[in-house]
């Protein structure tokens, strides 16, 4: 049995979940899925990229995977896609089995200020409880991110859970630093240190305010993206090479891909870089991936893709 997830026990939990680009958002869904088998939840992934990624890797948890690609869920241009996810599929899937919970996982751009708004003048509110907003960050970069963009100061200030993730890139001092910083802009928080995002989670209701905000307008977000196919003849040598080669400008990589020597998964960030062998799949990867920079590098994602079509 689950604890009490919300302070109405007839609603279902919502649970944000916040972060960067590459902190560790789909990691921690994941590790969710994995520890609590009896829970029945869904998944609902927002990408910044027209292209979903993080979709298919969440359904090979067998939890059932939702995704609103090309924007903000809080944007005008996407909230009326999220409206029609959360009444169409969320909702007739809890009608036909009850859920335990939806996890939200917003782009790593998104901000959360309007969440709270935006399920209640939809009548969503009468359905749905938002229990906990979790924001996950990477040591490394954070104190420089929460300075230059307002998003991530939001996503720590509407937060009942900071998860520091990526414990094991940074010194104590650093971490110590950050832990610092998030107490600057939000007091109440709950603040946890780990690797990979193993960390205990509760479905308990702890949120202390309720982000209230309008939405963002279309061309609010400062980032641009591209998406290619990696030609499945060029090798694994050659993937790490292009990426070792790659400005730090290009702040995300991620996609699934096929060499001669078998199936990858890539995941790379300004922080770190992760290439892992996909052992076991139902199906063949789309050998697709989406590159994320600022607007202003909007050049340089073109150059970098151009070198392996």
């Amino acid at each position: 049995m689950l604890p009490d997830c919300c302070r109405s026990k007839m609603k279902i939990p919502l649970v944000l979940v916040t972060g960067f680009l590459g902190s560790g958002k789909t990691t921690f869904l994941r590790r969710i899925a994995e520890s609590n088998p009896e829970w029945r939840l869904m998944f609902l992934v927002n990408e910044f990229s027209e292209t979903s990624i993080d979709e298919s890797i969440l359904a090979k948890t067998g939890t059932p995977t939702q995704s609103i690609v090309g924007g903000s869920l809080f944007c005008e241009c996407k909230a009326g896609d999220f409206i029609r996810v959360m009444r169409e599929t969320v909702l007739a899937a809890h009608r036909e089995q009850a859920l335990d919970a939806v996890f939200i996982e917003t782009s790593g751009t998104a901000d959360p200020d309007a969440i709270g708004k935006l399920v209640q003048i939809h009548g969503l509110d009468e359905y749905f409880e938002l229990c906990r907003i979790v924001s996950i960050v990477s040591p490394l970069r954070f104190k420089k991110l929460i300075r230059h963009l307002p998003v991530i100061e939001n996503q720590i200030l509407f937060s009942d859970l900071v998860i520091i993730n990526k414990i094991d890139t940074a010194s104590e001092d650093t971490l110590n630093s950050v832990e610092s910083q998030i107490r600057l802009h939000n007091n109440d928080t709950e603040i946890v240190r780990a690797k990979m995002c193993r960390t205990p989670f509760s479905l308990t209701a702890s949120l202390l305010r309720i982000p209230q905000g309008d939405l963002s307008t279309c061309d609010a977000n400062p980032f641009a993206t591209v998406s290619a196919s990696w030609p499945k003849e060029r090798s694994i040598d050659e993937l790490y090479k292009w990426i070792e080669a790659l400005p730090s400008s290009i702040l995300r990589i991620k996609g699934e891909i096929q060499t001669p020597e078998g199936s990858w998964q890539v995941d790379k960030t300004v922080d770190t870089t992760e290439i892992t062998p996909i052992l076991q799949s139902n199906s063949s990867p789309s050998s697709r991936l989406v590159l994320i920079a600022h607007e202003n590098h909007e050049s340089i994602l073109e150059k970098a893709i151009q070198w392996f079509q």
